[in-house]
């Protein structure tokens, strides 16, 4: 099967004046569950690199940055859940809601986007930056990690920034002197959801930084993520149902678009930074997780919609396509463009299994 040209149309379906709907009903946007800044976050970085290269759906770009405008508090962090009447549920922001949002501020902020859209991304960005050293969370650092790495590719920037990437950097190496054993080099003692993220930060400290220490944390944590990812020939993402603690069983189910996406970006990555053809291969395998080369032989892409369902799960898929899943196989599919990987080229180390194959 060639790989279908990347379509928008799926995205806009879920998207009003407002922003992008968290969740779809099968394919159809489900208002009774409202907004998230973390799907805005993203979906803004899909708009943007559209733009970039088409420069079409500018509307799109300028919605999701409007939503983040919006979500930004007085204190300069960011709200999540709105409902559908566009009411903030609690004050409370998340440490990963702030990761996300900085994420997709600074690759708005430094992208081809006119400037009177990046002035806005620029100052949401530079405004609340002053939190990220409170960060605790793993993947809230990564997030904002990768949000100072792409701000970096700007104007105007902060010259401590690349400085602020090392900080952030050297208190994961600490996480992960704390949590690594001879069988398992990792952030945390166990894999959960959107792993790839943390792996990715670490990508880009090592790139910005160039120390020893961030390169070969880098190194090691992509390789133990491949390890435990990549099993023969296909992509095995952690399951939900359970996911996988440090000496306990691993959960092979339910597995989740979002998991794929950011999979494919971290390779996509490594094979930028690095040069390793072996990156190259892994992000083609990770690719086709999406196209049936899965644990249950189904294609998780559903080209009536030009989106994925949510996941692959022991008795099939998930019907529903909400926002994270469309966004990430956005993600991936511009990042497989990036790769050389057009549509319409197929990818021969996909293998199509029968459902509940192992």
């Amino acid at each position: 099967m060639d790989y279908p040209p990347i379509s928008l149309a799926h995205l806009r379906a879920m998207t009003d004046c407002t922003g992008l709907f968290q969740h779809g009903h099968h394919s159809v946007p489900n208002r009774r569950m409202g907004y998230t800044t973390d799907d805005n976050a993203r979906a803004l970085i899909v708009a943007a690199r559209h733009y970039e290269r088409t420069g079409e759906d500018l509307d799109l770009a300028v919605t999701y940055l409007g939503y983040l405008h919006h979500a930004q508090d007085p204190e300069r962090r960011f709200l999540n859940v709105m409902t559908f009447e566009r009411q903030f549920l609690c004050e409370d922001c998340t440490q990963d809601c702030y990761g996300r949002a900085m994420w997709g501020l600074g690759c708005a902020a430094s992208s081809g986007l006119p400037d009177n859209v990046r002035i806005v991304a620029r100052k949401l960005f530079d405004t609340s930056i002053v939190w990220a050293g409170d960060l605790d969370s793993p993947r809230a650092r990564a997030y904002t990690m990768l949000g100072m790495y792409e701000r970096l590719r700007g104007e105007e920037v902060a010259a401590d920034l690349a400085s602020d990437i090392g900080f952030l950097a050297d208190s994961l190496l600490a996480n992960l002197r704390n949590s690594a054993a001879d069988d398992w080099y990792w952030y945390e003692r166990y894999l959960t959801y959107g792993n790839a993220i943390i792996a990715h930060a670490m990508l880009v400290a090592a790139a910005v930084t160039g120390k020893k220490k961030h390169v070969e944390a880098a190194r090691k944590t992509i390789q133990f993520l491949t390890d435990n990812l990549i099993i023969d020939g296909r992509m095995e993402i952690i399951g939900n149902d359970g996911w996988y603690t440090y000496g306990k069983e691993r959960s092979w189910y339910d597995q989740q678009s979002i998991d794929a996406g950011y999979t494919v970006d971290l390779y996509a990555r490594a094979y930028h930074l690095l040069g390793d053809k072996e990156y190259l291969d892994l992000a083609k395998i990770a690719f086709s997780w999406f196209f049936g080369n899965n644990r249950s032989g189904v294609s998780v892409y559903d080209p009536a919609t030009g989106s994925c369902y949510d996941a692959v799960t022991p008795w099939g898929l998930n019907l529903n396509q909400g926002a994270e899943s469309i966004v990430c196989l956005l993600l991936a599919q511009q990042a497989m463009e990036d790769l050389g990987v057009k549509s319409g080229e197929p990818d021969k180390r996909r293998k199509q299994r029968k459902p509940g194959s192992s």
